[in-house]
């Protein structure tokens, strides 16, 4: 099915034009939600007309004049002057006043003038009166930094146009931004701009931009139109990190150095959702022509693209994994880590390695105290899923006790409420007989001084006992919670010193062999020394360690070394699953003491809610 985009030619209504088979149901929705977006997209354009009617005069006479579409989506440059170009993304705002930061006395003056119905403002109630403000023009300022733009945290539409801004620092304070006009500085580097996510219209023409940074943009799922004319952009690869602009309808990249003869069916091949390139609709079929003139191109692009996910993706496992790991507390026991720190460094284990046979028994050591070292790596896993399991049913029990209290508690109020409507009914049923009998009849008076006395005794009975009964029963729960916290205090303590005994015989296996090692060296060493033919090679060979008397003391002081790094990782295990288990248990305790505060709070202030309805509905009768 072939077809073509057009534009209706009374001005904003965008027709699309089937020839060919008829569509499914389907494709008819798709089809309806694209011309939704592209609708959505030219009434941007519309709103910000302004700035495109100014991005659109920026063909600049020279070297880098306009360009004209060709029929296959390449650009042809049109003849230019010979006269000099003038310099691209220079402020013109440093010629009306000297460069400054954005003061208070700046951002009065522009209220002052766009929002007249807003106070003066001042120190003391700037951060208010700038909170609720929508829209800001700051052109022809001056400004060379943002330095209060974070007071207007509410803003929506921001210009700061014409100035001479150098960075876009502190422009990340603005999260609410939907609109945003940087144009007309001398912005060489985007920083913060990713960060304003709700972002729609971004122009940065006419400025210093000579990369886009990787990332710069990556966050901005909402923008629909972005400008970048006249900068100093060199490398066409830098307009890829747009790709995954999803909602990216218009783009204006005329007068940068990119911007060469067949720079368009690039642009439009690796940006396959353009609507607007350089303010000139965009085809479907010029989206094709593209992709045909360069799709090695694009391939290319898209394997890089999908290498860099597969990276990010594994990456992320891998940071995933670390954290279960360090939760855990073993943390590098499964990488031969803590074997290679033993012998980092040694100058002394350098030497002994030198001897015949040493590598081999080097091997056979490293093998087996890493096969310890992996025994508790997996142990620490197993039993970090079954503390987790433990920690989750403990949470679990306690939802539901809180539940059942929470249900009691509902049931309580909901016929405490209904006796409070009864007797408020009552009450004014009496206060009504008692103003239409005017005093007349006396003993009539006196029988509803007597019942109104019943219902004042009759509420405030029941408003005790209901305030009695919730609050023993939020004491119940806080003590059946205590016991359930203690019972899961004995589980998870049960299953961390069991783990740490595990570890503990692991790692003493571990000391084992590290001592194994250190006696065969020793023999292996005296017998090297034995060996040597003349008693001036013995006493050289004896004598190999810098600062050691003697070969068994240089042994000695590395199997020490070893002994203590093997006590500090067994060390530092236990400590980080006792602090584990402590905060763990003084999280749930806090939350429990919070929710218990706040239960007590609620029933103190139901009570005396009610008893002041009551106050106002029942009757006060006298004799």
């Amino acid at each position: 099915m072939s077809f073509t985009w057009a534009i209706d030619t009374k001005g904003d209504e965008l027709g699309k034009v089937f020839r060919g088979e008829e569509s499914d149901g389907s494709e008819a929705e798709d089809d309806e939600k694209a011309v939704k977006s592209q609708l959505h997209a030219m009434k941007l354009c519309q709103e910000s007309s302004g700035l495109m009617a100014t991005v659109s005069t920026l063909r600049l006479p020279g070297k880098r004049g306009g360009l004209e579409w060709g029929p296959g989506g390449e650009g042809r440059r049109k003849e230019g002057k010979d006269e000099e170009e003038e310099e691209v993304g220079v402020s013109r705002g440093r010629e009306w006043g000297q460069m400054a930061p954005l003061s208070l006395a700046v951002l009065g003056e522009a209220l002052g003038d766009q929002h007249p119905q807003l106070p003066p403002l001042t120190h003391a109630n700037a951060k208010e009166i700038c909170a609720h403000v929508p829209t800001l023009s700051l052109q022809f300022r001056g400004l060379g930094s943002l330095e209060l733009v974070w007071l207007l945290e509410r803003l929506t539409r921001l210009e700061v146009s014409n100035n001479c801004l150098t960075s876009t620092a502190g422009i990340d304070r603005l999260p609410a931004l939907t609109w945003l006009d940087l144009s007309f500085n001398q912005i060489k580097r985007l920083m913060g701009v990713g960060a304003l996510r709700r972002l729609e219209v971004l122009a940065l023409h006419n400025n210093q931009l000579e990369r886009l940074e990787k990332g710069a943009l990556q966050h901005l799922d909402r923008l629909q139109v972005l400008t970048l004319a006249n900068n100093r952009l060199t490398d066409l690869s830098d307009v890829w990190t747009l790709r995954h602009l999803d909602s990216l309808a218009s783009l204006s990249l005329a007068n940068n150095p990119i911007s060469s003869q067949h720079y368009p069916a690039l642009v439009l091949a690796h940006l396959p959702r353009l609507a607007y390139l350089d303010h000139r609709r965009v085809t479907p079929q010029d989206h094709a022509n593209a992709l045909e003139l360069h799709r090695a191109e694009v391939e290319v692009v898209e394997a890089d693209e999908e290498r860099v996910r597969l990276e990010e993706e594994a990456e992320k496992e891998r940071r995933r994994s670390r954290e279960a790991h360090a939760r855990a507390g073993v943390l590098a026991l499964d990488d031969g880590s803590l074997l290679a720190r033993m012998f980092r460094g040694d100058k002394d284990m350098g030497v002994l390695l030198q001897l015949p046979g040493a590598h081999a028994l080097m091997s056979k050591y490293q093998e087996h105290f890493n096969a310890v070292c992996r025994q508790v790596f997996k142990a620490g896993l197993l039993h970090e899923e079954q503390r987790q399991t433990e920690l989750r049913l403990l949470r679990e029990a306690l939802r539901e006790a809180r539940t059942r209290a929470d249900h009691h508690a509902r049931e309580a109020v909901r016929e405490l409420e209904a006796e409070v409507g009864t007797v408020a009914t009552a009450g004014r049923e009496l206060q009504q007989a008692e103003e239409a009998s005017l005093g007349d009849d006396q003993e009539a008076h006196t029988g509803r001084v007597a019942e109104a006395a019943v219902l004042h005794e009759k509420i405030d009975t029941l408003l005790n006992t209901t305030s009695y009964d919730l609050l023993t029963a939020e004491v119940t729960l806080a003590d059946q919670i205590k016991d359930v916290v203690a019972r899961a205090r004995e589980e998870l303590g049960s299953l961390v010193g069991g783990f740490l005994e595990e570890a503990a015989t692991e790692f003493q296996e571990g000391r084992r062999l590290a001592y194994s090692f250190y006696c065969r060296l020793r023999e292996l060493s005296t017998k090297v020394a034995d060996e040597c033919p003349s008693v001036e090679e013995q006493e050289r060979t004896a004598r190999v360690f810098e600062g050691s008397d003697t070969l068994q003391a240089a042994l000695a002081g590395i199997h020490d070394r070893h002994l203590d790094l093997i006590d500090a990782r067994e060390a530092d295990l236990r400590k980080h699953l006792q602090h584990w288990l402590a905060d763990t248990l003084k999280q749930i305790q806090e939350e429990e003491w919070a929710r218990h505060r706040a239960r007590v709070e609620e029933i103190t202030t139901l009570t005396a809610r009610q008893r002041q309805l009551l106050s106002e509905a029942l009757p006060v009768l006298h004799e």
